[in-house]
Formats: structure tokens, sequence, C-alpha cells
């Protein structure tokens, strides 16, 4: 599994369901936050989200329609005006089993997913394919403007320091640790532990340097 984080922002003459949404937030809100996707099937959403309103007097129901299925219940207000709701759309026509097979796979929405300065940031977990296929219809978009702020394997925890590192430089390092390469003194030369992963010796070093400088970047980026 992959996990895909993508940034989006608001541009005139953009025509496109984000783009809406985006003008939508712009005119309205100053931060909004999904905490928990309580519920994600063809047709069903529901989550807890945090909303921070620019009108104190508004709330995130001002953000959506009435409508049928659409249920939005307070849960907590805050005293400098932020709002925690739940949140549950259904829809009334949802997709068929042919309009899903014409859509094809697609991955799951995540977190984080939050609008703040003017940027929605959506996070997406699924297959490769799934995310080869998302990002294939994004590019198809020209007027659409976003950039991808991380795509990372989904085994790992966001905030982990290995799931910084590149498929290549995590085989590498964790190779290189399960097989002694790091103990004193060492069960197995770099000669030999790029031969049992199949690469040649520079190969195998710059994977290992590379991730090490990662993994210290990671670490040490506050000091």
């Amino acid at each position: 599994m992959r996990r895909l984080v993508v940034e989006f922002s608001a541009s005139s003459g953009e025509e496109s369901q984000v783009s809406s949404l985006l003008s939508s937030l712009l005119e309205k809100v100053r931060s909004f936050r999904i905490l928990h996707i309580l519920k994600m099937v063809p047709g069903e959403f529901a989550a807890v989200v945090r909303v921070e309103m620019k009108d104190p007097s508004t709330g995130v129901e001002d953000l959506f329609p009435a409508r049928p299925g659409v249920e939005i219940e307070l849960l907590r207000r805050e005293k400098d005006g932020t709002c925690t709701y739940f949140v549950s759309f259904k829809l009334t026509s949802p997709p068929d089993a042919e309009q899903l097979k014409r859509i094809g796979p697609m991955p799951y929405f995540s977190v984080p997913f939050e609008f703040y300065d003017g940027k929605l940031t959506v996070t997406l977990v699924g297959s490769s394919r799934q995310i080869k296929r998302y990002l294939g219809a994004l590019g198809k978009q020209p007027r659409l403007r976003y950039k991808v702020v991380s795509l990372m394997d989904a085994k790992y925890p966001p905030d982990s320091p290995v799931a910084r590192l590149t498929e290549k430089q995590r085989r590498v390092l964790i190779a290189a640790y399960r097989l002694g390469y790091y103990d004193v003194p060492r069960r197995i030369t770099s000669e030999r532990l790029a031969e049992k992963l199949g690469l040649v010796k520079s190969t195998l070093s710059d994977h290992v340097r590379k991730a090490e400088r990662r993994l210290l970047t990671e670490m040490l980026s506050e000091f």
C-alpha cells in the first residue's frame, strides 16, 4: 500500500469540484480538518471534523445545502469559536455496480485532510495502481493547481522516519541491519551484503549513505 499527500490551491478560472470546494472554504472558513473518518463507502461518508469559521455566528452547516441524507451534529464548541462536528453524507442515488466498474478502483481518503491558509491538503491510501490512476486523473485537469507533497509506503506510520525512505533505501537499510552490517564487529561485509541484495558495491554504498542521511535529517532537524 502507498500513502499519497496532495496539496491543492485555488486560482482564477478553475472549473472543477476541487476548486468549487476551495472557493466555498476560502469564503467562509478559516480552517477545516477531518479528525476521524468513521465510514467511507460508495455513496456514504461519515467523519468527525474540526472547523473554525471566519464569522463566529456561522457553522459548518452553512457550507452544505440542506438536503436529505445530510446529518450535522455539533459535538463541542471551543472558547475561540472552533467547533467539532459529526458530519454524515448519504447520497439518495448512490453509484451502481456499472458506474463503480467504469470509474475503476480508486484510493481511500485518510488523514490528514485539512484546509488552512488557502490550501487544501488531501491524503489518500491505496495500491500503487490506484495511486497512479488517481494522479493520472488529476493530470487530465490542466487548470487544477496541485502538488504532490509526499508519496510513501503506507506500511509505516506517516511520522516514522523509515516512512521517509524510498523503497530501495528501506530495503537496503533493513537488510543491512538484520544481517549484522551495523553490529560491532560486523557480521557481514559490504561486498557480501551487496551480493545478497543483487547490487554492485558502489550502488549499495550510495543507497546506504542516502538512507542514513535522510534518517539523520529527520531525527536532527529540530537541532
